[in-house]
């Protein structure tokens, strides 16, 4: 027992550490309990998707109703890494444009989009690009003769195949504002390519790789491509804009650079084409 005057004080300071104790006790189990809760964990990836592209061979290829090519395996490669399971289907590209660019269109993925910004408005664009893209002109040019068209201009009055829906590059699409040239568009490559064996057009607009292996397929030896092309530019896959397309856009970004960097994106395309694409 404690008398006298020390005795209030010493009393005072046992109440204080008392207190003190219990404080820290309630606060070892509160502490406890946030170093055992989880961080905030990352947006869960769906697990089915649905991805668009129209017929552009040997990008995207129907085989007997299924569809197959370059990018579709690539994009499945990349959807089977993340746990996702991946559909493809194809629909005319001014169509697939349309879907996009409507508020409740019935699109939510596509590939392989070129980067604008009207497209980024409404659409999530990753960072890592599909394919790059190569637009050239093709013309004929018979075994051992002179070519008579070797540049955009030498082409003034004359007729060039498109495929509907293409991304024309400046040149051509100022000098057909102009009247210099005028432009056919046809639904496909390989019409686009018959057109010119039979004389019907001057030269074909097309993505270099595609016109390469168009004309491997349909066995045409008097046609070849110029060069330079008229222009190059990066494809991407994308999704329409909403909370989860962000997540979505970054998880494949990740698996499209490892895909570069372990030799599958090489691989692949070395199926399709016999040699790597334009970027390797």
């Amino acid at each position: 027992m404690i008398k006298g005057a020390y005795a209030p004080v010493i009393s005072g300071v046992k109440t204080v550490l008392s207190c003190a104790a219990l404080a820290a006790g309630m606060a070892v189990p509160a502490m406890a309990k946030m170093a055992a809760a989880p961080a905030s964990a990352p947006e869960a990836l769906p697990a089915r998707l649905v991805c668009h592209d129209d017929i552009f061979v040997p990008y995207v290829m129907l085989n007997q109703g299924h569809i197959e090519g370059l990018n579709v395996d690539i994009l499945r490669e990349a959807a089977t890494r993340l746990g996702i399971s991946i559909e493809f289907r194809v629909m005319p590209w001014r169509r697939l444009e349309n879907e996009l660019a409507k508020p409740q269109g019935s699109v939510d993925c596509a590939f392989a989009m070129s980067r604008t910004p009207q497209r980024e408005q409404y659409l999530e664009f990753g960072k890592a690009p599909l394919q790059p893209t190569e637009y050239a002109l093709f013309v004929r040019q018979p075994e051992g003769m002179t070519a008579s068209v070797t540049k955009l201009d030498d082409l003034a009055g004359k007729v060039i195949g498109v495929r509907a829906g293409f991304r024309l590059p400046d040149a051509i699409a100022a000098g057909a504002a102009q009247g210099r040239w005028t432009l056919a568009e046809v639904p496909s490559d390989t019409a686009n390519f018959q057109k010119l064996a039979l004389r019907r057009v001057d030269a074909v607009l097309a993505d270099s790789s595609v016109g390469l292996y168009t004309l491997k397929q349909l066995k045409l030896a008097d046609i070849r491509r110029l060069v330079p092309p008229l222009t190059r530019f990066d494809t991407y896959l994308v999704f329409r804009k909403n909370a989860a397309s962000p997540a979505l856009a970054a998880a494949f970004d990740r698996e499209l650079k490892r895909m570069r960097q372990d030799g599958t994106f090489a691989r692949i395309s070395a199926a399709y084409l016999g040699v790597p694409t334009l970027e390797q």
